[in-house]
């Protein structure tokens, strides 16, 4: 079970953490989506992923895209306009937004940068040849990279290296385009990982959790496990990482 973590804006914004994420309209992917930050209903978030269904939709109209699960009888809807609802998913106007296909989301040359461009963009030079290893990442794209893997397109697996589908999502924020909902981001992830052989993983289970409470799937009777949701702070970016700060910058190194 992964919980998106309450990032401190306090903290990042001297870095443009969250101007990056504006840019995007992405900016409710920094904010927990549930006020309850004790309790993990698992039970009942694993009941919801194991009966999750997805619709059929035009490929040309990815907003059509909807996930379903049952918890306690009672149909809980994901999709574009049920994540609305729940925060400011894609705050910026929709005509803003290109709708891609699957392909192009994740970059056909014709219409995008082209991928060697953006590893460019995004690593050391000379380091991007073969494996991509997170530690040869720009400092930038690194401090991003971070936050995205706990609450953009979570993750548990290898920490030391770079997954394809995050270098566009990578190069997106560092860039402010191309734009591409997030909302469909994380359906699409989501439904990866509940077809994944093993299912090792569910992502997003606070944003799961609040549309369980939207849909009042949540009873009384569910109590949930005792689960604290500490805010992701600069202290807790990991080994390696050294923050200093005077009365005219900060640095992190």
């Amino acid at each position: 079970f992964l919980c998106e973590r309450e990032v401190r804006e306090v903290e990042f914004e001297p870095f443009n953490v969250f101007s990056k994420f504006r840019a995007l309209g992405w900016e409710a992917a920094l904010k927990c989506h549930d006020n309850d930050n004790k309790n993990l209903f698992m039970d009942e978030i694993q009941e919801w992923m194991a009966t999750l269904k997805c619709n059929k939709y035009d490929w040309k109209k990815l907003q059509q895209m909807k996930l379903t699960g049952m918890v306690n009888g009672i149909e809980v809807e994901m999709s574009f306009e049920t994540l609305r609802k729940l925060a400011k998913f894609d705050s910026l106007p929709s005509r803003e937004y290109m709708i891609p296909s699957l392909d192009d989301l994740f970059f056909k040359v014709e219409k995008h940068p082209r991928w060697n461009d953006m590893l460019a963009a995004l690593f050391l030079p000379g380091t991007y040849s073969g494996v991509l290893y997170r530690k040869n990442l720009k400092i930038e794209a690194k401090l991003l990279l971070t936050i995205c893997v706990l609450n953009v397109i979570p993750r548990r697996g290898d920490k030391e290296q770079v997954r394809y589908p995050e270098v566009p999502v990578l190069y997106s924020l560092l860039h402010g385009n191309p734009r591409f909902p997030i909302r469909y981001l994380i359906m699409n992830h989501l439904w990866i990982c509940r077809n994944k052989l093993g299912r090792d993983i569910i992502p997003y289970c606070r944003i799961i959790t609040g549309l369980m409470k939207q849909f009042k799937a949540i009873t009384a009777e569910d109590k949930g496990a005792a689960k604290r949701h500490q805010p992701f702070t600069l202290q807790k970016l990991g080994i390696g990482w050294t923050y200093t700060q005077s009365e005219r910058y900060h640095k992190l190194k």
